[in-house]
């Protein structure tokens, strides 16, 4: 059902809506436990405003589409008329009025409109008004005449409006000019009519009897037409349209009245036609007509013995059987057609063809038998005629294919862009708005249910389960340990509990708060457990303290710690909540000094403030020691009024707020890079108090001066009855002198205590890319500088006073306020001090007066050459004082920036990061340059502060190391690329080092172990400078403390190689030669001659020939020893395949004792033996010598 039908259900759906949401907020909203929604006024007001918004919204909404449907009403009767146009705004006039009538201006909008052409003749109209679709807004008289549409009708049915245009719009052949100015008349009046969308589809009607009869040429013609027709819909309306090609008169061709004469209205409502089955719009549907219409064709055949066998009538049977073939005749002229129409060209938009289809809307005519007609034309003989039929008909295949195709097929046309792309964003942002809001509405309402419920739910399981845990700590009665870290969470966990120390968030709050029902609770039971477990560990703490720091004297901190004392017991006669934060605050900072102790000290801070802030409505659960309290009374009876100040000022500047002095944000980003501290303190602890800064003095501790006595006055209740005994109004007159002394040692304590622990992380230690010391030297981010100049900001006291050179006490008063404006001064200097003056307290401004004073009598000395004997003291020394203790950090500072002295000091430091980053490319250039810039680098170490003069030291000598370190490393990794690699590979695998199958090239050997080999090479160029000979052997020097990292193993290989060197190249050549004398000694009796060949050089001998000499390794790779004469057994030695086969032979001797330079070997052959003298004018015989066996690949020099 159609809401448009029922407008009635539109209007009471909509008045329920409004009823509910009513409903809804006015019940809603005191359910959420927001005060102000709970309130009548508010609840109207939300009513109230949102049934505006919809009425006006409404209101609006009707407005707009009444003026719409006026201007679409004028735009419908053109002023000038052209061509039928006068005679198309009457018609459009009168279905307007029809459809006013009707109550239905939004079905102009509402319904698809399809505009159905085609030339005259068609049977659009009939088909129309025979379709069986309804048309309940029709006159009698629009459709009365079939003979042919004039101009234009509109055919208003339940699902669409459907304009019925005459056929000459289409041809444009009676009147060419009126029926072109009637074409264009006709679709600018669609396009004003419907601008966002003017038509849904286009149904061409075409005849089957003009594709019958009508020659090639003749529908060639109609096509081209047709095409231009669909061309200029397209170009006028802008938006791509669906073409629906409906063949009517299909009665016409012969056979289909037999055919379908039996078909039921059921049937006949049917669609009978090709719809193209394509998601995409833009597809060429053309090319698959011939194969569609082939289906149809099939689908006839494959029916026909079914209606032969239903049809009794012969001739008619006749008729039936010819159906399919009559319908193949029209596929090519229909093939054609319809590609002539839609086949798509390079230059112009084509029409879409959505599908094809065949109708009858009355049976009326002479069927046409192409079949006969074509036998006709070629035998021309007369031709059988079928009947003529007149007289109401039925329709076929027209109801179906309207509603159910076309009709239902509405959306398919696209959208002028243009036109409407300002209404879908206004309408997408307004719908995207609604939905934002009730989208955050309800989550708002269901984030803010969830967490009210899990506060309820958690608060009760959480506080079930905190009760349970801390039932033992609750019911202790004497408290033994002050250590908070076995409390502290327990406190944390309660203080966690939803709406405990937490405040509510948004969500929270959304409607459905529920804290305020439990936050009651969760703070008295907060404020218990502190006050059970918090403040009697903290007076316990205290009870603790105060007698070891009365023992230890410290009289200032015994006042402090017992002012705190008294008030935490409750007995203080006015509250001071920053002395205890102050006090606990130190004392926490000295305890828990760790990472994790930062944590704790910020949760038992904020633990501290919430139960002082409970304090007025809680009742002590502890009292303190009268005893501790009477003895640090005593202790500080004769406490000097200036101690007792000293430590009021010290409360003062620490609770004013004022941030201490912090490394880690004076040096940032880059501090933690580059500091470290001596004893392990987190960098994060590495503070000034907040007193001993350039700000803690001039805005608190010296205009604390003027007040402290009063303080003084007030703070007397600490002494209690002693406070009577205390001469304070006496010690008042010499009090401002004392704390400044007191305060300069104190002053420079607190920086030294810093600066003395500060260290530098090793700059060398991230090698090869050094980013600690490229930080450390960074021209705009250098955590040194950053240093430097904090010390220089923050101990400058002395700056308050730049500018004041050259004023007058009367210019300077006047800067200051007193008696005149800073304009006098006259320059913008002046102005900028009159500024600072003011900024200042009247003590202050009295300190800066006195020093212009000093300056004036110190001009009026000079100039007049009286003598200053007599001038008071300057009250500025004591403030000069503290700055000349720091004048080392301020004087690096001084000069020209870029020729400042610690410019030049960061200027070294980037030469020696710049000649670490050259070692990785260059390290021989880098080593060379390197001890000429650590010598720079300490040069002026003199001209430094102590503290930075010592951090240069070290980093030097981290340098150094780092230097020798790459040194090492340079050594080792030459060691692996030229020696330890190829020596694994091709050395120590090999035979004679290594019982292997293979043997090692005398190529490769000589490479190795030769003058100037890798061996020699890399002892030369590495390790010689550290290396000294001795009796037994190389040792590492002893002045070279590198050498004293080095291993012996490796050095002992480099021995053995140069031994062997020694055996191997006696001759000093590059490739190995030993001369060996060959003596045959003795022999086996029945031994007559032996033949002995050393690598092919053949030595024939008997027992007592002369000495014959051979030189190894020739070139021959075989060595032999032969017995003369041969038995039957084996009378020969043979070893052959490389250059150490002598050797070989050595081993397989029997014995062998060498006696000076002489081998005596004797070899067993077949059980005869003969016996050798082999001699060798060398310090070691190179074929025995146990270096060959012992040496082995050097792997490190470490």
């Amino acid at each position: 059902m159609r809401m448009r039908n029922q407008p009635w259900l539109r209007v009471v759906l909509t008045i329920l809506g409004l009823i509910l949401f009513a409903v809804a907020v006015w019940i809603g909203l005191p359910m959420t436990g927001w005060a102000t929604g709970s309130t009548i006024w508010f609840r109207a007001t939300v009513i109230g405003v949102v049934w505006g918004i919809f009425f006006l919204v409404w209101f609006i909404r009707w407005r707009r589409r009444v003026r719409a449907a006026r201007e679409i009403e004028a735009a419908l009767v053109p002023e000038i008329p052209k061509g039928d146009g006068k005679e198309l705004a009457e018609r459009m006039e009168t279905a307007l009025a029809t459809l006013k009538k009707s109550g239905g201006a939004s079905y102009l909008y509402d319904l698809p409109w399809y505009v159905i052409i085609g030339p005259p003749g068609a049977g659009k109209t009939t088909a129309l008004a025979n379709s069986g679709i309804e048309f309940p807004l029709s006159q009698a008289e629009a459709i009365s005449g079939f003979g042919g549409t004039r101009y234009a009708d509109f055919w208003f049915s339940e699902d669409a409006v459907l304009i019925d245009t005459a056929g000459r719009y289409t041809t444009q052949d009676s009147d060419a000019e009126a029926d072109k100015a009637s074409w264009d008349a006709f679709l600018e009046l669609l396009k004003k009519s419907r601008p966002n969308r003017p038509i849904n589809g286009i149904i061409l009607s075409f005849s089957v009897e003009d594709m019958m009869t009508e020659e090639p040429a003749s529908l060639a013609r109609h096509a081209e037409t047709v095409r231009a027709r669909l061309a200029e819909v397209h170009e006028v309306l802008k938006v791509d349209f669906p073409v629906y090609v409906m063949f009517t008169k299909a009665d016409l061709i012969a056979g289909f009245r037999e055919y379908f004469a039996s078909f039921s209205l059921n049937r006949r409502k049917l669609v009978w036609g090709a719809t193209f089955q394509t998601e995409d719009r833009k597809a060429i549907t053309v090319e698959a007509v011939p194969a569609e219409f082939d289906k149809l064709v099939s689908r006839l055949s494959d029916e026909v013995i079914d209606r032969l066998n239903e049809e009794p009538d012969g001739i008619s049977r006749i008729a039936i059987f010819g159906l399919p073939g009559q319908m193949a005749l029209l596929r090519d002229n229909v093939t054609d057609f319809l590609r002539r129409v839609f086949e798509p060209t390079r230059y112009k938009s084509n029409a879409i063809l959505r599908g094809f289809y065949f109708t009858s809307g009355t049976q009326e005519g002479t069927p046409i038998d192409q079949v006969l007609g074509a036998m006709n034309k070629a035998g021309g003989g007369v031709s059988f005629q079928p009947s003529f039929m007149s007289g109401k008909g039925k329709s076929y295949f027209i109801h179906d294919l309207l509603r159910r195709v076309i009709f239902a097929e509405q959306g398919w046309v696209s959208l002028d862009q243009k036109a409407v792309r300002r209404s879908m964003i206004l309408r997408g942002l307004a719908f995207g708005a609604i939905a934002a809001v009730t989208l955050a509405a309800l989550t708002g309402f269901g984030v803010s249910y969830w967490k009210n419920y899990r506060l309820v739910n958690t608060a009760e399981a959480e506080t079930a389960a905190y009760a349970t845990a801390v039932s033992q700590e609750l019911q202790r009665q004497v408290i033994t340990d002050p250590d908070l870290t076995p409390v502290l969470p327990l406190l944390n966990d309660l203080a966690g509990i939803p709406a405990g120390l937490g405040q509510p968030g948004f969500w929270e709050r959304f409607g459905l708060g529920q804290r305020t029902r439990v936050v009651s609770a969760a703070s008295d039971a907060y404020s218990d457990a502190l006050e059970r477990m918090m403040r009697p560990r903290m007076i316990l703490d205290l009870e603790q303290q105060i007698p070891q720091i009365i023992r230890d004297g410290e009289t200032t901190a015994i006042y402090r710690a017992l002012k705190v004392y008294l008030l935490l017991g409750g007995q203080g006669e006015r509250t001071d909540d920053d002395a205890i934060k102050t006090w606990f605050d130190a004392r926490w900072r000295d305890l828990y000094t760790d990472r994790a102790g930062i944590d704790m000290r910020d949760q038992l801070g904020g633990h501290l403030a919430a139960m002082l802030a409970m304090d007025s409505d809680r009742n002590l659960l502890v009292d303190i020691d009268q005893a501790t309290v009477d003895a640090a009374r005593q202790a500080i009876a004769q406490l000097p009024v200036d101690e007792q100040a000293y430590a009021i000022l010290q409360d003062g500047v620490a609770a004013s707020g004022l941030p201490d002095w912090s490394l880690i944000d004076a040096t940032d980003p880059n501090g933690d890079m580059v500091f470290a501290t001596r004893d392990g303190t987190e960098l994060a602890n590495m503070i000034v108090p907040a007193m001993y800064t350039y700000e803690g003095f001039w805005s608190y501790f010296y205009p604390g001066l003027e007040e402290v006595g009063q303080k003084l006055r007030d703070d007397q209740w600490v002494l209690g009855d002693l406070a009577q005994r205390a001469e304070i109004e006496e010690r008042l007159n010499r009090l401002d002198r004392d704390l400044m002394e007191r305060y300069r040692r104190d002053f420079k304590s607190a920086w030294d205590k810093v600066l003395n622990n500060l260290a530098l992380t090793n700059l060398s230690g991230d090698k090869p890319r050094y980013q600690v010391l490229e930080a450390a030297v960074s021209a705009s981010a250098s955590p040194i500088l950053a240093l430097v100049k904090a010390v220089d900001d923050e101990t400058r006291l002395t700056r308050e006073f730049e500018g004041l050179d050259g004023m007058t006490p009367e210019q300077l008063a006047a800067a200051g306020g007193e008696g005149g404006t800073a304009g006098e001064v006259g320059s913008d200097v002046g102005n900028a001090i009159g500024d600072r003056i003011r900024s200042r307290s009247t003590g202050v401004q009295r300190i800066l007066l006195d020093a212009a004073a000093n300056n004036a009598k110190s001009q009026t000395s000079a100039l007049g050459g009286a003598g200053g004997g007599g001038q008071r003291e300057s009250a500025v020394r004591p403030i000069e004082l503290i700055a000349e203790d720091f004048e080392n950090w301020h004087e690096i500072l001084r000069g020209e920036v870029g020729k400042r002295p610690i410019d030049t000091l960061l200027g070294n430091l980037g030469a020696v990061w710049q000649n670490l980053r050259l070692a990785e490319q260059s390290p021989d250039q880098s080593a060379a340059v390197l001890p000429s810039l650590l010598n720079s680098l300490t040069q002026y170490n003199s001209q430094l502060p102590q503290q930075l003069a010592g951090l240069v030291n070290e980093a030097e000598g981290d340098f150094q190391e780092d230097a020798s370190d790459a040194s090492l490393e340079q050594m080792n990794r030459a060691l692996a690329d030229d020696i330890t690699f190829f020596c694994r590979e091709n050395i120590t695998s090999a035979y004679p080092f290594g019982s292997s199958a293979r043997s090692l090239s005398i190529d490769n050997f000589a490479r190795f172990f030769g003058p100037g080999g890798d061996m020699d090479r890399y002892f030369t160029e590495y390790l010689e400078p550290y290396v000294e000979r001795s009796p037994d052997g190389l040792r590492y020097r002893q002045d070279k403390p590198l050498a004293g990292r080095m291993s012996t193993a490796a050095l002992l290989q480099f021995q053995r190689a140069e031994m062997i060197r020694q055996a191997f190249f006696a001759s000093g050549g590059t490739t190995p030669s030993v001369q060996i004398t060959v003596t045959q000694v003795d022999a086996h009796p029945t031994v007559e001659s032996a033949m002995l060949s050393i690598n092919d050089a053949i030595i024939p001998t008997v027992t007592g020939s002369l000495p014959q000499t051979v030189t190894w390794p020739n070139t021959g790779k075989a060595t032999v020893l032969q017995l003369s004469p041969a038995l039957n057994t084996a009378s020969q030695l043979r070893f052959e395949g490389s250059a150490w086969t002598f050797m070989q032979l050595l081993d397989a001797a029997s014995s062998a004792n060498q006696t000076g330079d002489t081998l005596r070997a004797t070899f067993v052959v077949g059980g005869r033996s003969i016996t050798y003298d082999f001699t060798i004018n060398a310090v070691k015989n190179p074929f025995t010598m146990a270096e060959l066996r012992q040496f082995e690949c050097p792997q490190s020099l470490e």
